[in-house]
């Protein structure tokens, strides 16, 4: 999400909206099934929404229908993705008359350079590393010294000034690393910051150089958010994996910066001379560093700083400070939710999950930080309106298109805590011990006393893109308190509008002129992307991909209606007629 993580390969930001075929590996939903049944819905105003399976071909509804708009989402909550001619739409019905369950018209070829995309997305690069070993044990998970076999280091309280030599990545793809010289340049009680030496200016910063001022802003900054995250998230892991032995040790008298958080500044994948719009990488944590061998090596393993580390890049914080102030909160998320998910409780979270965790600390920690929502996850607003139907919501896509899984993660996200419980269900499903879909569903129902399913979740996410229900436009609860002597926070999450012009796709250029053959609603519209009723040759994206469209109005007077599918799909396609 944002701009990390733990493992996968370093991306660019492009997509060509032209179908799904510019996606990598699918893996098509071959299952299919003939729709005989019938279903009736009794519509009001309270009873906007239905849910049908694959076996319904026809909802005989009643209702005040006159003047009302029917529309339909699709819906695919299996793991593979369901090609466009095995979906369905609507055939027949009063709002639309009838069409051809075989009419299937081409989508707009909408073509979109690498830059553009990653300006539309406000001009970001994503990095998720290579894969690391994986984390086997020979020994229970506890804090153990480290043996007399590990080669222990002399640690000592770093003065400013000092110099040593720090691992960073030496290619614009962010996939070597080598050591380079840095000098400490500010520090605080939880963290050092680091400025690679090519990267420092004593005087007046330049695009790629801060100075001695902009490092101790960050220390300051990260010392005053570390005891407010962690309040919520919990604290980083003190231990460190020893991969020789294949078991954790502790890291104090391993790490030459002892349990200290290192911050360290240095323009990212060298690329600053060549941005357009300040495209980049703004900053990761690599899981790497949280691995120790005494052995000499050269793959990742041998080019851990052995400690606990993340990355800043130079040229944003000369150019946008306050973006890499957000980026110190979400890339600090993902480092405790390494120590507390897969350290502590030995499970594996998948990338969206921990993505999306990551964006909600950023979003609750933005009034604390003082930033506007140019420099928080709500800027992913626009972007899922303008592209929600090429990622699923609970899909990560690993490649280059990583930018449109961050917007349908944060935005899902963002409603579950405005919706049910703001940042203790965050501290919930931190705290509890499962990851991914099982651990979003069981905060919900612990923090709520709620029985939903996350079919029953994502029934209740498709009502809010409709504006059905409002829960993003209003503010998360806040009952969690956070107090010091010196400081209250109740981290709020405000609201905001999807359905505002600051997030219409119609400002990306050359949106509207290219997609209004396909848009429902004409040329100029707010909101999620409607597609007309033909189904185009959009494919169904995995994990909850969706698809809205818009059928028709209902003439003044209607009072019933057969609504008519084409009868056959495939069998794990969801359905939600909505009348509004």
């Amino acid at each position: 999400m944002k701009r990390m993580a733990i493992f996968g390969a370093a991306v660019t930001c492009a997509v060509v909206l032209s179908g799904c075929d510019w996606i990598e590996n699918v893996v098509l939903n071959t299952g299919s099934i003939e729709a005989t049944e019938t279903k009736t819905w009794s519509y009001t105003s309270d009873n906007p929404f239905l849910e049908i399976d694959s076996s319904v071909l026809k909802v005989n509804v009643s209702g005040d229908l006159g003047g009302k708009t029917l529309y339909y989402t699709t819906v695919n909550p299996s793991t593979s993705t369901i090609s466009s001619s095995s979906l369905r739409k609507i055939t027949a019905s009063a709002a639309a008359g009838s069409t051809s369950s075989s009419t299937t018209t081409p989508f707009p070829h909408f073509s979109r350079s690498a830059e553009d995309i990653a300006h539309d997305f406000g001009g970001r690069k994503h990095f998720v590393g290579e894969k690391l070993p994986p984390l086997e044990t020979n020994a229970a998970r506890s804090a153990l010294s480290a043996p007399s076999y590990v080669t222990t280091t002399t640690t000592h309280t770093w003065e400013i000034g000092e110099e040593r030599n720090i691992y960073v990545d030496n290619d614009s793809e962010v996939s070597t690393f080598v050591q380079k010289s840095a000098h400490l340049r500010a520090a605080s009680t939880n963290c050092y910051v680091w400025v690679i030496d090519d990267y420092y200016t004593s005087g007046e910063q330049t695009k790629t150089k801060i100075n001695t001022a902009t490092a101790q802003k960050f220390a300051e900054k990260f010392e005053a958010m570390y005891p407010v995250i962690t309040h919520i998230f919990g604290n980083e892991s003190n231990q460190i994996y020893d991969y020789d032995n294949k078991q954790f040790v502790a890291m104090n008298g391993l790490s030459e910066t002892d349990t200290k958080i290192n911050i360290v500044v240095y323009d990212i994948g060298g690329d600053a001379t060549g941005l357009k719009n300040q495209n980049g990488i703004v900053g990761y944590f690599y899981a790497k560093d949280y691995y120790y061998s005494a052995q000499e090596r050269t793959d990742l393993v041998g080019e851990s700083n052995v400690g606990k580390y993340f990355y800043i890049d130079s040229a944003y914080a000369v150019s946008d400070f306050d973006d890499t102030i957000s980026t110190l909160a979400h890339e600090f998320q993902h480092m405790v939710n390494f120590g507390v998910k897969e350290i502590d409780k030995e499970l594996d979270p998948d990338t969206s999950y921990n993505e999306m965790l990551s964006m909600l600390c950023e979003d609750m920690m933005q009034e604390f930080l003082g930033l506007d929502d140019d420099n928080a996850p709500k800027n992913r607003t626009q972007g899922f309106n303008a592209y929600y139907f090429y990622s699923g919501i609970r899909e990560y896509l690993n490649n280059s298109n990583a930018v449109l899984s961050y917007s349908t993660s944060y935005l899902f996200g963002a409603w579950l805590c405005r919706r049910y419980g703001g940042a203790a269900l965050v501290q919930e499903i931190m705290s509890n011990k499962y990851v991914n879909d099982a651990s979003l569903v069981r905060a919900v129902n612990t923090l709520n006393g709620t029985n939903y399913t996350m079919d029953d979740l994502m029934r209740e996410f498709a009502k809010e893109l409709y504006g059905i229900t409002t829960y993003l436009n209003k503010n998360a609860a806040e009952t969690i308190l956070y107090s010091s002597d010196s400081l209250t926070y109740t981290y709020p999450m405000t609201a905001f509008d999807i359905f505002a012009n600051t997030y219409s796709p119609k400002s990306i250029d050359g949106y509207q002129k290219n997609m209004k053959s396909a848009v429902y609603s004409g040329y100029d519209y707010t909101g999620p992307f409607l597609f007309a009723n033909d189904i185009y040759n959009v494919d169904l994206r995995p994990l909850y991909g969706m698809q809205l469209h818009g059928v028709g109005t209902y003439a003044s007077g209607t009072t019933s209606d057969t609504i008519t599918f084409s009868d056959a799909g495939a069998e794990d396609l969801v359905i939600y007629p909505v009348i509004k």
